[in-house]
């Protein structure tokens, strides 16, 4: 275990025991009242919402490993006037103080990426009584944390850039707490950013698409806006504490709202249209272009209907 991150291991194992706990706890919910919702247990396990977890728990496992494989070495020293000065402006002068930030950034990005969108899925499941939609929603939230952990990891393993605080800690590094080692080389981008952002970019899809919390205009912002607030609270903290660079920070943001936002409407929603629901509750106009694999060839599949 030499050299591996100890501190980044922590918190990948508190992360996976958060999206376990989401799942038991999704489950445990809807034993009583959603025995049969996939027609008995084969069609759970053969369901569209259980490909997304079977991908999740893939991804999350490439990213784990990667996250666990230690630095490769630096790779990226060169340093814009942009991180100089955020570094100056916003590094806290204290290392009780950055320890604080660091922690502190731990709380909100469990609050973005589990306590929120939790709390999404048993809003949804409150309302509707709609047990496939809210297991559809919790195998969102495991895919979208594995397909950015994955993401992260593999983008700090190739970019090997050294982290801010290294510049105080001499060429070893350091060995107290204020110079932590093992992942000296591992601060482009930041995972905390990405994955606060990615459970951000869930929170408003679920709210502003599938309206979660509800139809009125506060129940579709106000979600997005917690979850926003909570994604960039943590990547300023991340930079507070001297544990990265604003590039890697806004690089963070934008991947994991990125995915967090299109890994539960589909990047290809982009290419459908549906009109409002008319009286009977179905929409009165539907349409989609999207590719497709006719017989083993590319090709386009459309369909509209009024």
């Amino acid at each position: 275990m030499r050299g591996l991150p100890r501190r980044g291991v922590t918190r990948l194992l508190a992360l996976a025991a958060l999206l376990v706990a989401v799942l038991a706890s999704s489950a445990a919910l809807a034993e009583p009242f959603c025995d049969s919702f996939y027609g008995g247990f084969d069609g759970w396990v053969r369901s569209d919402a259980n490909r997304d977890l079977y991908n999740g728990v893939a991804f999350a496992l490439i990213g784990g490993a990667v996250s666990l494989g230690g630095d490769a070495g630096q790779r990226w020293s060169a340093v814009n006037s942009l991180d100089e000065n955020a570094r100056s402006d916003f590094r806290l002068e204290k290392p009780g103080d950055r320890r604080r930030a660091d922690v502190a950034s731990d709380v909100t990005l469990a609050s973005s990426l589990a306590v929120l969108p939790v709390l999404s899925i048993g809003v949804q499941q409150w309302r509707t009584g709609d047990c496939e939609e809210s297991w559809d929603m919790a195998t969102d939230l495991v895919e979208a944390f594995g397909l950015s952990l994955m993401i992260s990891e593999s983008i700090k393993l190739a970019s090997g850039r050294l982290r801010p605080f290294n510049r105080e800690c001499g060429p070893d590094g350091g060995s107290d707490e204020t110079c932590p080692g093992g992942d000296r080389f591992r601060s482009f981008v930041s995972g905390h950013a990405t994955l606060a952002a990615t459970g951000a970019g869930l929170t408003c899809a679920w709210s502003v698409k599938r309206r979660a919390w509800g139809s009125t205009r506060l129940a579709r912002a106000m979600p997005c806006a917690v979850g926003s607030t909570l994604a960039l609270a943590t990547a300023s903290l991340r930079v507070n504490a001297d544990r990265h660079w604003l590039t890697d920070v806004l690089a963070g943001l934008a991947i994991g709202g990125t995915v967090g936002w299109f890994d539960t409407w589909g990047p290809f929603d982009l290419l459908r249209y549906e009109s409002a629901p008319g009286p009977d509750g179905e929409p009165e106009a539907f349409g989609f272009v999207l590719p497709s694999i006719v017989e083993g060839g590319p090709g386009i599949r459309a369909a509209f209907v009024f």
